[in-house]
């Protein structure tokens, strides 16, 4: 560890931390590339500076070890910063009259006990630890029939009744609390002659709990609330599988052995009480688990796994996550044999915590954040496959909802009232008149657009209005609402769980939940997203008849087109945020969309090279089929049938040199149908089988792990030489997340440019925001081109990702063939795929040139390979 002593900083400490340059400082498992050390120096620095970091680095170049190790190492070094030194004065003083020597002891003196506090912490963990590790020695000692037997605490909970129903009568349960509104007043007492604590020692009494331990357990939730927050890294992905994918990865590293880690999941992959898990629907599961532990519901209809006789069991759980890197399934295992809910332990163990896995979806959402108490304050936040980050927080912030969901929503909203309007308190009332108020203007903007249009004649389909928040507002004739007001009452008082609580019999009854998110949604700035008033097509059956027919629902959408807006609190409140990806670019875009308003300075990126040898990849650019054809595979000409079968004599052609798994991919569904179907027609589908199988991606989400099965076994099977053709879609199913390794993918080939359809209203809308602000940005040269550079980097983004299927480790190789005039001829287009690829791209105008260079690239292969064999 290299620390520079400096007499101001604008980090936390006096001291700031040098990336080491040794590469056993990092702990690295295996020996480390040189892009691997780089990366995590860079990682490093980027981290202590607080900066925004986007790093890119191809698959099969050791990302996830990279992140774990140089972050890892830096949170090390900081804690041992923070354990030598005091607090900066000019950071962590605060302003008071108090002399010199009190504040200095009262700091030291909290410090000493935060350390002892963690020391403690420290001690019981490590018993666990040494218990697990005797644990796991007799059980590979102890065999019984042959297998490993591993002996599992069982909890009883004889007594408790979980499956009784609810009843009619239990109403106080549904009675939102009363709302002080503006004086934001929390947690008022009842009126009555009895203290919090008293009500607590009685119940406990009446549940039969012994007073002994009262004080001992009270004492340890208060200090449990007030110990510190660890300084801490948040690692996000997309998927719970990734998560799962990067905490195996964290195990491989000494790191392991004492870092305390803890993976987050939705109460559908950490519920162990059957009678909510049973549920299935992921609504269904939260609205039945707060259900339960709702104030004054009796002890026989509470969760045995999360009440309040059972906190020792929780801080039990909690120090069992801590004492060992564990992945979703193992957190299950040990909430049941602990008796302890994993779903609200995990949450407990969030603050002691030093690295915290969770999916996307809760870290982007500040609500979701709130609920689970996580503070990003002077963290650590690394998102990873952060090329989709963009399309991720846009689509979590637009909403829609249509015309028969309001109606439903607000009859039950106003059968709530009607029942307990006598009894509820304060303004309470009086917001839920509210919300009723802005409903019924919803319903009547709907009915009014649906009207008119049929006035008018209009065709429903693709008719749409498009209008600014604020102009839709007027549009409403609510100004006498004050919508701030309305989204804080909604968020204190939970109206709209509590009004859904009541009526979860009918399951068909939407949530007001999604039209909370709407109303909150027209608080946003005006110019960040659009309200989009339109149809939805729906079919339906005839009555009386076996026919159906379309019929068109008015909706309205709210549209985010602007990201940074809602993901600038994570980075203004975070220490550093890191995004990474194996294919980041168009890197540009990433920063023009979320990070607009950071100065160059604050903005850092990096990007190495593949580890792979230039001589494993071979990329084309080819221009012309075998007869002679342009390929051009523009909307207007893709459908021509001379191109599709010119595109089908080079498939044949490439599949008759390229060994083992061929991966194809297609601009959309409907083209690859219309392509296949041609094929079939015209005999290039057989003479492609007599040398290769082929398989077609399917719509169906349920069929595609049995392909990709099929897909493997053929070209894996001994009896078959000749390999397979996967035929996919961009953006589809297989061009994201899908790992065409060795004989997988030895080519890949693109088929066109996959540009977005331009009659899209949210992508038109889209290009015209971002032409706007590039009007106002002083950084930007050509303004005016940035909705169609927007457009070109949507696409080109799409065609990186599957081109990125190929080449998954070092010894792999692949040949990627890019069939459009375009890829040759567009400058543009050409600067944006990946440097690791773009650098060596040979561009072919003919096509003899390519299937010549295809074939050599593929004999000198095999030559390779037979020489080390040899």
């Amino acid at each position: 560890m290299v620390i520079l002593n400096i007499k101001e900083s604008s980090v936390q400490n006096n001291t700031i931390l040098l990336p080491p340059t040794d590469i056993a400082s990092y702990k690295f498992p295996f020996q480390p590339y040189d892009i691997q050390l780089e990366f995590m120096k860079n990682l490093y620095q980027v981290i202590e500076n607080g900066k925004v970091g986007i790093f890119e680095s191809p698959t099969g170049t050791g990302k996830s070890l990279s992140l774990i190790c140089g972050a890892l190492k830096w949170l090390k070094d900081n804690e041992e910063r923070y354990e030598r030194e005091e607090y900066s004065s000019n950071t962590r003083m605060e302003i008071t009259n108090e002399p010199l020597w009190v504040i200095e002891y009262s700091k030291n003196k909290k410090r000493k006990e935060e350390l002892a506090r963690k020391q403690e912490l420290n001690e019981r963990i490590q018993k666990i630890r040494d218990k697990e590790k005797l644990e796991r020695q007799k059980a590979s000692c102890q065999t019984i029939d042959g297998n490993i037997f591993r002996k599992r605490l069982k909890k009883d909970h004889n007594g408790l009744d979980l499956n009784r129903n609810r009843k009619d009568s239990d109403m106080e349960e549904y009675l939102v609390e009363e709302y002080h509104s503006d004086d934001e007043t929390e947690n008022h007492e009842e009126n009555d002659n009895m203290s919090v604590q008293v009500k607590e020692l009685l119940k406990r009494f009446q549940e039969g709990k012994s007073l002994e331990n009262f004080d001992n357990d009270k004492e340890t939730r208060e200090q449990d609330e007030e110990e510190p927050d660890e300084i801490k890294i948040f690692y996000c992905s997309r998927t719970h599988s990734q998560l799962t994918q990067f905490v195996n990865e964290l195990r491989k590293t000494v790191y392991a052995e004492n870092v305390k880690c803890v993976s987050l999941g939705s109460r559908k992959n950490l519920c162990i009480n059957e009678e909510v898990r049973n549920l299935k629907s992921m609504n269904r599961i939260n609205e039945k688990c707060l259900d339960m532990q709702k104030a004054g519901t009796k002890p026989e209809k509470r969760c045995p796994y999360n009440s309040a006789r059972n906190q020792s069991h929780m801080l039990d759980y909690r120090d069992h996550v801590l004492a060992s890197v564990r992945d979703i399934e193992e957190l299950v295992d040990i909430g049941r044999e602990l008796g302890a809910c994993p779903y609200y332990g995990t949450r407990k163990s969030i603050r002691r915590c030093q690295i915290v896995t969770l999916p996307y979806n809760l870290l982007l959402q500040k609500s979701s954040r709130e609920s689970m108490k996580i503070s990003l304050k002077d963290n650590i936040v690394i998102i990873d496959e952060a090329h989709n980050l963009v399309d991720t927080v846009t689509s979590v912030h637009t909403i829609i909802i249509d015309l028969p969901q309001i109606v439903k929503v607000r009859s039950q909203l106003n059968a709530y009232l009607d029942r307990y309007k006598k009894r509820l308190l304060g303004k309470n009332v009086m917001y839920i008149q509210q919300i009723l108020s802005l409903l019924d203007a919803l319903i009547r903007c709907l009915t009014a657009f649906e009207k008119k249009c049929e006035e008018k004649g209009k065709d429903k389909e693709g008719m749409n209005y498009i209008k600014t928040v604020n102009d839709f507002l007027h549009i409403l004739k609510i100004g006498d609402l004050n919508l701030f007001k309305i989204e804080n009452y909604l968020k204190k008082s939970q109206v709209a769980r509590k009004s859904n609580q009541e009526l979860t019999n009918l399951s068909t009854l939407p949530s007001l939940s999604q039209i909370e998110a709407f109303l909150m949604s027209l608080t946003n700035g005006n110019q960040d997203g659009r309200v989009i008033l339109g149809f939805q097509q729906i079919i339906v059956p005839i009555e009386g008849k076996r026919e159906t027919t379309v019929k068109y629902i008015p909706n309205i959408k709210y549209l985010l087109l602007n990201p940074s807006s809602q993901f600038k609190d994570i980075v203004e409140e975070a220490r550093s945020v890191i995004l990474a990806g194996g294919t980041m670019e168009p890197i540009d875009d990433l920063t023009e969309q979320l990070f607009p308003y950071l100065p160059t300075q604050k903005l850092s990126k990096f990007s190495c090279g593949h580890i792979v040898p230039p001589e494993n990849l071979l990329t084309l650019t080819l221009s012309e089929g075998p007869m002679g054809g342009t390929f051009e595979f523009t909307f207007e000409r893709r459908d021509n049938i001379k191109l599709i079968d010119e595109l089908g004599q080079t498939i044949i052609n490439l599949c008759n040199v390229i060994p083992d798994g061929v991966v194809c991919f297609f601009a959309s569904y409907t083209y690859l149908e219309q392509v296949h179907e041609r094929w079939k027609q015209n005999g290039v589908l057989e003479r492609i089988k007599k040398r290769k199988m082929v398989f077609q991606e399917p719509r169906e989400t349920q069929l595609v792990e049995k392909l990709l099965k099929q897909y493997d076994l053929h070209i894996h099977s001994s009896n078959n030489k000749d390999g397979a053709l996967l035929l996919c879609v961009v953006n589809g199913k297989m061009s994201e997340g899908m790992n065409f390794s060795d004989r997988l993918g030895r080519g890949i080939i693109m088929v066109g440019l996959p540009f977005a359809n331009l009659t899209s209203v949210g992508l038109n809308e889209k290009m015209k925001f971002m032409n706007q602000i590039g009007k106002t940005s002083s950084k930007d040269n050509n303004s005016s081109q940035r909705g169609n550079e927007y457009y070109q980097n949507l696409c080109m983004k799409a065609v990186n990702q599957s081109i990125g299927r190929a080449i998954r480790h070092r010894n792999d190789y692949a040949a990627i063939i890019l069939i459009d005039k375009r890829f040759n001829t567009n400058n543009r287009i050409r600067q944006k795929l990946p440097i690791w690829i773009n650098q060596s791209v040979i561009e072919c105008h003919k096509f003899g040139q390519a299937i010549g260079k295809v074939s050599g690239f593929f004999k000198n292969k095999v030559h390779q390979f037979s020489s080390n064999d040899l």
